[in-house]
């Protein structure tokens, strides 16, 4: 699989497209759902950021607390700390300046998907904390008469299951996820965008090569799907991102969101 390099000059000539491409569009109010395990709740310090990366954009909200707040830190369960929404949030909020930008996000660490977040059996304990977040989140948009479209889904996860030898269920566990997310949320091509999970979990008795190859095989193989390569972002320790690399994460879900986008349009 290449290497996703995302420079600030490639980020911001697809940012100057997208503008370009919505300028005559009406505003519109855009939903994101965000899932995972810890790389997706975030381990990068937001003390460590640089003050303009602390400014929260404009125009974009998380549901966090049973309530749509600025983006900031600890939106998770870690203190302090911030995962990708912040710079996506930010990028699509450049791609889209006159739309309203709306993020859901669950995530937790340690999760995998053959126990928590399963869609058999009813779901496992992770899925149906998303569903109910989802459902919160979506149901005061409607309360509020908020227009929305639930435009694409950000997926960091994995881990968990390489490490614990279950990289041979994934495959089936995550089409079938995808699946049923876009079943439930009635978006039949609803963009579904995974960062690989990192080599770290490549050793001689966990499953990372599998899962990592499973990750890629679907994004070949299922329409709208999407997976890059997050082995170069920075770590804080060997499983994690650090603040710089939770930055690269959340920019390199936005260039492959809105590439997919860009691919659409006739």
């Amino acid at each position: 699989m290449k290497k996703n390099w995302l420079t600030s000059n490639t980020l911001g000539a697809i940012l100057t497209v997208m503008a370009v491409m919505v300028m005559d569009a009406p505003a519109k109010a855009r939903v994101f759902l965000l899932a995972g395990q810890s790389n997706m709740a975030g381990a990068g310090l937001y003390d460590q950021l640089e003050k303009a990366e602390q400014t929260p954009p404009e125009k974009v909200r998380i549901w966090h607390k049973n309530q749509w707040q600025e983006l900031g830190p600890g939106i998770s369960a870690n203190k302090g700390r911030f995962g990708p929404e912040l710079a996506f949030g930010r990028a699509i909020h450049q791609a889209f300046p006159d739309d309203d930008i709306y993020l859901i996000k669950t995530a937790a660490g340690g999760t995998s998907m053959h126990k928590h977040w399963t869609v058999d059996n009813g779901g496992g304990p992770m899925l149906k904390r998303f569903r109910a977040t989802a459902q919160a989140a979506l149901k005061d948009l409607e309360k509020r008469k908020v227009p929305y479209t639930i435009d694409g889904m950000l997926w960091m996860q994995g881990e968990s299951d390489a490490d614990q030898g279950k990289g041979a269920e994934y495959d089936a566990s995550l089409r079938k996820f995808i699946k049923t997310m876009r079943s439930e949320f009635k978006q039949s091509g609803m963009p579904f965008i995974m960062g690989r999970i990192i080599t770290t979990f490549d050793k001689p008795k966990g499953n990372g090569p599998l899962v990592r190859a499973t990750q890629e095989t679907i994004a070949r193989e299922v329409k709208h799907v999407a997976c890059f390569d997050t082995d170069d972002f920075p770590r804080i320790n060997k499983g994690h991102y650090n603040h710089v690399g939770q930055i690269e994460l959340g920019k390199a879900f936005a260039k492959h969101f809105l590439n997919m986008v860009k691919a659409a349009k006739p």
